[in-house]
C-alpha cells in the first residue's frame, strides 16, 4: 500500500505521470490492493477525471483505464465526456474499454448514434492503402500510410461500439441445420489414436491423420455421439494459406465469404453471426496477440457489413487461425451453434482431474476387455470423469470411487447426480484413503489413474508396487485392472515383482507426458 501512495502522491505532483499512472495500473490487477487503491482516493476521483484533460494522449489512455478498474460508475460520466471531445483517435477506443468495465446501459443510446456516424463514413478499402501482394516489397506510401492509421483506430472503435452494445441487447441465436450430410469437418484427437474415433464412424468418407480425422459428408447426429475427439472444426470452403498483416487477413478471410459460409449451414435469419477470432500462434508473442486480433476482427467487421459482429462475449462461432512453419494462418471454424452433450454430466472439476476425452479414448481402447455388470472400484477417483465414461461404454453395478481429497468426493457426487446419464446411478464415492479402503465382497473391474506423484519419501515403483500388493487383496479371479499413470516404467518394474498380475495390453496416451495405459488381469 506504501507504494501505492507513493505512486499517487508523485501523480498529484506531476512527476512522471504517464509512468506513474502506468505503474498504477499494473498494480491494482490485483484486487487487494484495488481496494487499497480505492482507500487512498477516498471516493474522491478528481485527480483521475482531471487527467483525461492532460495534453499527453497516453496519460489520459492510463487515467481513464484506471478509473474503469475502480468498479464505480459514478466515473461514467466524465469517461463518456471526454470521449466525445477527444480528437486522438486511439485514445476514443480506450475510453470506451474502461466504460465497458462498468454497468454503462444508460449511455447505450449515445453509442448506438455513434455506430450510425461511423458506419456512414463507409471505412472500407477504398479509404486506405491498396494491400501489397504476399510475397511483395512494396511498402504504401506515406500519405497512404498515415490515412490507414487513422481508419484503423476508427475501425478499432466501432469494434468496441458494437460489441458494447451486443453485450446488451437480447438476440435468438442462430441454429445449425445442415447435418446430414454435414459439411466436411474436422475432428481433432488424441495424436496417437486418431483410428480409435475413425473406427466409429461409418457415415461419409473418412480420412485419419495424425491427431485428426477428416470426415466429409458424415453425419453429425453419429459424430456427436461419439466421445473419443476433442474438438470439431470446419474448414472454410476455398480456403488457402493466409500471409500477411491484418490489412491482408482481414480481406482474404472476406474473400472467404465466411458469413455466406455461415448463413448456408444456419436456418435463415437477419441477425449478424457473433464471433470471436482465437490465434494459435507461436511466433506472436502473447503481449501482442490481443492487439493483432483485435485489427483483424476491426476491419473484418467494416468489410462484412453488418454479417458478422466480433464480441468479447456471447459469440456463436469462432474463427480458428492456425499458424503453420512458415508462418501462414490456416482458418477454422469452431461453432458453438451445435449443442455438444457428450459431457453434460462434467459441471464440477478440479486442477487435477483428468479431460473427459482422454477418459473417454481410454475406456474405448480398454473395450474388449469391460465386463457387462461388472462390481467397478476407482482407487483415486477424484471427481469421477474416469468411472463416469466406463459406465457409459458398459453397465456397472455398485461402483465405488475413494479419493483421500474430501473437495474432490463431493464434486464426483454432484457430476454424478445433475447428469441424464446415470438417471439410477449405483455410485458410492468415499472420502478415504485407498490404502485405508476395505469392502466386505471383491470387485471384478478396477479402473483408475495413479497419482501423479507419489508419497514424500517413496519411488514411484516402491508406491505402483505397494498398490498392487493392497489392490490384489480387494479383486475376485480373473479381474481386470485400467490404469492410467504417467510413471510407465515404475509400473512394469512393480509388476515384475507381482507376479498375480499379468499385462494383457498397453497404450501410450501422451508421448510428452509418458502417460501410457495398462490393460492387466489378475490371477
Amino acid at each position: 500500500m506504501a507504494r501505492l501512495e507513493q505512486m499517487l502522491e508523485m501523480v498529484k505532483k506531476d512527476q512522471d505521470v504517464r509512468q506513474n499512472l502506468i505503474q498504477i495500473r499494473q498494480n491494482i490487477t490485483d484486487e487487494s490492493l484495488r481496494r487499497n487503491f480505492m482507500y487512498l482516493l477516498g471516493g474522491d476521483f478528481t485527480l483521475l477525471t482531471d487527467l483525461l484533460e492532460h495534453e499527453d494522449p497516453k496519460v489520459r489512455k492510463n487515467a481513464a483505464l484506471i478509473l474503469g478498474m475502480t468498479e464505480d460508475e459514478d466515473v461514467l460520466p466524465a469517461l463518456f465526456e471526454a470521449w466525445e471531445k477527444e480528437e486522438t483517435l486511439f485514445v476514443r477506443e480506450e475510453y470506451l474499454k474502461a466504460a465497458s468495465m462498468l454497468d454503462y446501459r444508460e449511455y447505450l443510446p449515445r453509442l448506438r448514434e455513434r455506430i450510425r456516424e461511423l458506419e456512414q463514413m463507409q471505412l472500407s478499402e477504398d479509404s486506405s492503402a491498396p494491400a501489397a501482394e504476399e510475397g511483395s516489397d512494396a511498402q504504401p506510401e506515406r500519405g497512404e500510410e498515415a490515412l490507414w492509421d487513422n481508419n484503423k483506430h476508427l475501425l478499432l472503435e466501432l469494434s468496441r461500439l458494437r460489441s458494447m452494445v451486443s453485450r446488451y441487447e437480447r438476440r435468438r441465436g442462430h441454429r445449425f441445420v445442415k447435418l446430414s450430410p454435414a459439411p466436411d469437418v474436422v475432428l481433432q484427437t488424441n495424436r496417437l489414436h486418431a483410428d480409435a474415433t475413425a473406427g466409429q464412424i461409418h457415415t461419409g468418407t473418412v480420412n485419419c491423420m495424425r491427431g485428426a480425422v477428416h470426415v466429409k459428408g458424415g453425419d453429425l447426429e453419429e459424430i456427436l455421439k461419439i466421445r473419443t475427439w476433442i474438438e470439431m472444426l470446419f474448414p472454410i470452403p476455398g480456403a488457402r494459406p493466409i500471409l500477411g498483416d491484418e490489412k491482408v487477413i482481414a480481406q482474404k478471410l472476406r474473400d472467404l465469404k465466411i458469413g455466406n459460409y455461415l448463413k448456408y449451414l444456419h436456418e435463415e435469419s437477419d441477425q449478424p453471426f457473433r464471433y470471436r477470432i482465437e490465434l494459435k500462434s507461436q511466433t506472436i508473442p502473447r503481449e501482442k496477440k490481443g492487439e493483432f486480433i483485435h485489427r483483424i476482427a476491426s476491419r473484418l467487421d467494416a468489410l462484412e457489413k453488418g454479417t458478422l459482429q466480433n464480441t468479447d462475449s456471447g459469440y456463436e462461432v469462432e474463427l480458428r487461425l492456425v499458424e503453420r512453419r512458415d508462418k501462414s494462418l490456416i482458418p477454422m471454424l469452431k461453432l458453438f451453434t451445435i449443442p455438444d452433450r457428450r459431457f453434460a454430466y462434467r459441471k464440477e472439476t478440479t486442477a487435477q482431474s483428468t479431460s473427459a476425452s482422454l477418459s473417454a479414448l481410454a475406456v474405448e481402447l480398454a473395450r474388449p476387455y469391460l465386463k457387462e455388470g461388472a462390481q467397478l472400484l476407482d482407487p483415486f477417483c477424484g471427481t469421477g470423469t474416469l468411472l463416469m465414461e466406463r459406465c457409459v461404454a458398459a453397465g456397472a453395478d455398485p461402483v465405488y470411487g475413494v479419493d483421500r481429497f474430501a473437495e474432490a468426493i463431493e464434486k464426483a457426487k454432484v457430476n454424478t447426480q445433475i447428469s441424464e446419464s446415470f438417471p439410477h446411478a449405483p455410485f458410492h464415492f468415499i472420502n478415504r484413503d485407498f490404502f485405508d479402503f476395505t469392502h466386505e465382497y471383491s470387485f471384478d473391474e478396477v479402473i483408475t489413474e495413479l497419482p501423479k506423484e507419489a508419497p514424500e519419501g517413496e519411488s514411484a515403483e516402491a508406491f505402483a508396487k505397494r498398490f498392487l500388493d493392497r489392490i490384489a487383496g480387494l479383486l475376485s479371479e480373473d479381474a481386470v485392472l485400467i490404469i492410467l499413470t504417467d510413471h510407465a516404467s515404475a509400473l512394469e518394474e512393480a509388476l515384475k515383482e507381482v507376479s498375480s498380475f499379468t499385462l494383457a495390453q498397453s497404450f501410450l496416451l501422451n508421448e510428452r507426458a509418458g502417460t501410457t495405459e495398462f490393460v492387466l488381469r489378475y490371477r
